[in-house]
């Protein structure tokens, strides 16, 4: 292995908890060794950043679920995808009819501003989502208020709205829907919406091209349904315990987020 892929929060970044100093250690250990750290999140690259102080021991940054890639070293963005304002404004039409709120993320780097709709009754989730970057939002009332390219669209469904997210990704598959799991109470389902082909995945492999590597010299390690594309471009693919029990079966696994798995996928991988 000449590569690592981790995701951030669940992973190596506990809810409510620091990465731990082991975490840190293995992963500058890793640095002496020659292997490449990369870290794949869903987070934006400012609410990243909160978490990953400058010098921290990584490489690269894959961020909002395959977006961009920042070049930790000296933070320049390698790579940035977008959807263009005429898409943007389709997917917003779409989703105008459907009794959920979205909001849409503004462009890299500066993807931590966002528009939001507030025309039906709030989700819970969502409205901790835009309470806690009420600084960054703008709300709108209609799609023709969008003007700008944007990064993703992000949609946070109630239980009984599961049933619509096979209809939205056949009826949104000229772009590439994603689920994942609330970073905030662990319990909704949200829906983001990128340029075609964007994942964890396709641009960790566009990463991996530019080192002149493969998915053949790479392991992950990841927790939810959203790491899934990078976990299987890796040739080991772990998750840790607290990953969903659908995704268990199809993955080896290490101990959870809270005690420290990442360094035991480490071993396994390197021993």
């Amino acid at each position: 292995m000449k590569a690592i892929i981790t995701d951030l929060d669940g992973t190596i970044l506990p809810q409510g908890e620091n990465i731990s100093p082991l975490t840190r250690h293995t992963l500058e250990q890793l640095g002496k060794e020659g292997i490449v750290r990369v870290i794949a999140t869903g987070r934006t690259l400012f609410a990243a950043r909160k978490f990953l102080p400058d010098d921290f021991p990584i490489d690269y940054l894959v961020f909002s679920s395959g977006a961009g890639i920042m070049r930790w070293e000296d933070k320049k963005i390698l790579a940035a995808h977008h959807l263009q304002p005429e898409e943007t404004r389709h997917i917003a039409e779409y989703l105008w009819n459907y009794n959920i709120n979205f909001t849409i993320q503004q462009e890299i780097p500066d993807n931590h501003y966002f528009y939001y709709t507030d025309i039906y009754p709030r989700h819970s989730d969502y409205q901790r989502r835009v309470e806690k970057f009420q600084e960054f939002g703008t709300v709108i009332y209609h799609p023709d208020a969008i003007r700008t390219a944007a990064t993703q669209v992000i949609l946070i469904l109630d239980p009984v709205q599961i049933n619509l997210i096979e209809k939205i990704k056949a009826d949104l598959s000229a772009f590439s829907v994603i689920r994942s799991t609330s970073p905030f109470d662990h319990k909704a389902i949200w829906l983001e919406i990128y340029p075609p082909g964007v994942n964890k995945g396709t641009t960790c492999q566009e990463l991996l091209h530019l080192l002149h590597l493969t998915g053949r010299d790479c392991a992950g390690l990841g927790n939810d349904y959203n790491d899934v594309d990078f976990l299987d471009l890796c040739a080991r693919a772990y998750l840790v315990e607290n990953a969903p029990e659908r995704l268990k079966p199809h993955y080896k696994s290490v101990a959870s987020d809270r005690h420290d798995g990442f360094t035991e996928f480490i071993h396994k991988v390197f021993h």
